[in-house]
């Protein structure tokens, strides 16, 4: 009984503890889409190839941070509301990607007090589901020089969304 309780008490502790992820890079989901950008930003938007979404690149990041990415993209619903946002950063090779994941990974885990787990669905990539969000990192490898770091926050909708699109294509 003691060998079957620990694990439920560790997973029940982790999951008060955590905080709830909101916000990347000074972008908080649920948040109206205008709050980033202009009404003449806003139509260079494009449709995100989740149904009912679209997504900007931000040119005025809240929070500029080179060393982790170089393009934000936010995406958002109908009404506006922001529902995912994704940091990008191109690399040469997996190995440095991989070693900035590593690093972003471990800044995450530690402001929001949670333990990555890796997505079987991905060779380098990590998520966890907090409370109605998805937080996670993922290095993509596009060619033998192209290698990206995605790191993103979703909100639940989005990310059933997501999957199912990907369900559709699979």
């Amino acid at each position: 009984m003691k060998n079957l309780l620990l694990p439920l008490l560790i997973t029940l502790s982790t999951t008060i503890l955590a905080k709830t992820p909101v916000s990347l890079f000074g972008v908080n989901l649920n948040d109206n889409i205008l709050n980033y950008v202009t009404s003449k930003e806003l139509q260079s938007k494009f449709e995100d190839y989740v149904k009912g979404f679209h997504t900007i690149r931000l040119k005025n990041p809240p929070k500029n941070n080179q060393y982790l990415f170089d393009s934000l993209f936010v995406t958002f619903d109908v009404n506006n509301k922001i529902g995912n946002v994704k940091a990008q950063k191109v690399f040469r090779n997996i190995d440095t990607c991989s070693k900035v994941e590593t690093n972003a990974r471990t800044s995450l885990m530690r402001k929001f007090n949670i333990e990555f787990e890796r997505n079987p669905l991905v060779n380098y990539g990590f998520s966890k589901y907090i409370k109605g969000y998805d937080i996670g990192t993922e290095c993509r490898v596009f060619s033998d020089d192209i290698t990206a770091l995605f790191i993103f926050i979703n909100k639940e909708e989005y990310s059933d969304k997501y999957n199912e699109h990907l369900d559709s294509i699979i």
